[in-house]
């Protein structure tokens, strides 16, 4: 059997677009003697022309995509041909009933193509915060082949197609350890514009049977509010010890009066020299979440400093140079050297972070949303959390923006207390598609953490900022909630995110933007880039880092109790997973 539908043979992979909700496609196949090796899902709403069959659906969205790798050439060859027939007469083969069961709920059955290749990428949202004349940078993930000629010949012919587009390659990387095989390069940006369109016949690079997906690049952030003067800082135990916390983000100031000889960072890749002051934003917040928590409720600060490896860089490519993973990275790559630097050295040198036994990643692709195939992101986590012994902490990932209809904002915020509170709720279940998992939030081995609508924030939503739960405790509405890998529930746990507004006002809006909404919060009040600074920021970000920022605590706790036992790095990460739930 296939472990990964990464490493299946193109040539063998088909995709069934579906008309009603979730199918059995494994148990229907095993009866008509079709042996399927993989299977995932997607989902879509009902359409005017395709409508769910059952009166009472267990599941309100239509399957759409069912992945199916089949065992081979012959197999492939034998559905498809068994697929053609049903649509051209309605009948099957005698003997073959079970199969006509399976064909009255599908729409198509096709071979692997190029809207399979671009997954989910909302364009609108990509585009509007890029600079046109600006080339961008595209993820290339190739079918990943055993054979070393094999993988040579793909990549050849896909950097051939990438050049031709007017495009370049700048680095490429194979990972046998989860079956990947990537490449990044640098695009024009019509060669995107034409991607959006859907005028796939003008990109070739989208049509090679060697392309199993393109990537755009990007970064889900949390919400932020006005800067303020941050008060004087009491004086306060400076910390102790080696690190046992580290993020992988981006740079932070660490000079700031809140952070200065409390972090400590290790940049091999000078990102630090690609940033102003001013733009090291989410380094700088997440490391002051992992230090002091939610600042507004004076928690004393971390007993060891917090080790740093940034991650993040601002993107020459975005208007608000977005801090995003460098241009020249893939991300599987940079994972797996990042945590070779802290566990076993690298170039030569000693481990940068022997005793770390927590780390962070409080970041998210927005490209990447969550569709029951692990990403390589995610696959590369649950590799090393295994490999190394570590408990990963990721964010669940920030959707800002949701579609109320057929309710509006004027009438949202017409209701008070409960009423409101359930009518957000109602919102985001009807738009749960939308609102999926971020990678790498899918990973199995990680610990995802998903947002609270909470903080300790005194600030109510003033003038026309509307609170979308008026005051109650709530699931955060940036943040994901629903199925992980194989319908598994995500996020794994949540903690306070930061509470978020909307604008309400007198014009009926059928979607709204959830923001920060002034220098006072509400939100989890954190060190700002500018020295001397504090802002507020909401998402499940800062709620992963708190989430970090416990484990840590309790490292100490474990370490206490089994100072004469010795125990490992690895022990010490399975102990957490036990006490999770008491984080």
């Amino acid at each position: 059997m296939a472990e990964s539908i990464h490493v299946a043979d193109p040539q063998l992979v088909l995709v069934f677009e579906g008309l009603d909700e979730q199918i059995d496609l494994s148990a229907v196949a095993s009866r008509i003697g079709i042996e399927i090796l993989f299977e995932a899902e997607d989902a879509m709403e009902p359409t005017a022309e395709f409508q769910l069959l059952s009166q009472q659906p267990r599941n309100p969205f239509i399957t759409s995509c069912l992945h199916a790798v089949c065992a081979d050439q012959r197999a492939f060859d034998n559905l498809l041909s068994l697929w053609r027939a049903w649509r051209s007469s309605g009948e099957v083969a005698h003997g073959l009933s079970p199969l006509r069961d399976l064909f009255t709920h599908l729409r198509d059955i096709r071979p692997w193509g190029p809207q399979d290749r671009l997954r989910s990428i909302d364009w609108d949202e990509y585009f509007a915060g890029r600079i046109d004349d600006r080339p961008h940078t595209l993820e290339i993930e190739l079918w990943y082949r055993h054979s070393q000629t094999a993988r040579q010949l793909s990549q050849q012919e896909v950097t051939t197609l990438v050049r031709e587009a007017g495009g370049d390659v700048l680095s490429s990387a194979i990972i046998d350890q989860i079956g990947y095989h990537g490449l990044k390069c640098m695009v024009p940006t019509q060669l995107l514009r034409l991607l959006a369109s859907g005028n796939y016949d003008a990109v070739r690079v989208v049509r090679s049977a060697n392309v199993m997906y393109l990537r755009i690049a990007g970064q889900a952030l949390p919400i932020a509010g006005e800067i303020t003067a941050a008060p004087d800082v009491l004086a306060r135990a400076e910390p102790s010890g080696e690190p046992v916390l580290c993020l992988l983000d981006g740079v932070p100031a660490a000079n700031h009066p809140l952070l200065s000889g409390r972090v400590v960072v290790h940049d091999p890749d000078d990102l630090t020299s690609r940033a102003t002051v001013d733009e090291l934003r989410h380094g700088t917040w997440m490391t002051s979440v992992a230090v002091w928590g939610d600042r507004s409720a004076d928690e004393p600060p971390a007993n060891r400093p917090v080790l740093v490896r940034p991650v993040l860089t601002p993107a020459d490519d975005t208007a608000d140079r977005v801090e995003e993973l460098p241009s020249d990275a893939l991300v599987p790559d940079l994972m797996w050297r990042t945590f070779r630097e802290l566990f076993d050295g690298s170039d030569g040198q000693a481990p940068v972070g022997e005793g770390i036994a927590v780390v962070n990643i409080s970041a998210g692709d927005p490209a990447s949303p969550f569709d029951t195939i692990l990403s390589s992101w995610a696959r590369m986590i649950d590799w090393l959390s295994y490999e190394y012994g570590v408990l990963v902490i990721v964010s669940a990932g920030n959707h800002p923006h949701l579609n109320l209809a057929p309710a509006t904002s004027v009438t949202i915020a017409a209701l008070e207390g409960d009423e409101r509170r359930i009518a957000t709720l109602e919102a985001l279940h009807r738009q749960q598609h939308d609102r999926r998992l971020l990678a790498p939030a899918e990973s199995v081995n990680s610990l995802t953490v998903g947002a609270v609508h909470q903080d300790r924030s005194d600030e109510p939503a003033r003038g026309y900022g509307v609170d979308p739960s008026d005051g109650l405790r709530c699931i955060s509405p940036i943040s994901p909630i629903g199925r992980g890998y194989r319908r598994s529930i995500k996020p794994d746990l949540a903690t306070d995110g930061g509470r978020v507004v909307f604008r309400g006002g007198v014009v009926p809006q059928d979607a709204i933007v959830f923001t920060g909404r002034s220098a006072n919060g509400p939100g989890i009040r954190v060190a700002a880039p500018a020295h001397g600074t504090e802002t507020f920021i909401a998402g499940t970000s800062p709620a992963a880092a708190l989430i970090s920022r416990r484990a840590a605590r309790l490292h100490d706790v474990i370490e206490s109790i089994a100072v004469s036992e010795g125990i490992s790095r690895r022990q010490r990460g399975s102990s957490r997973f036990l006490v999770r739930g008491k984080t």
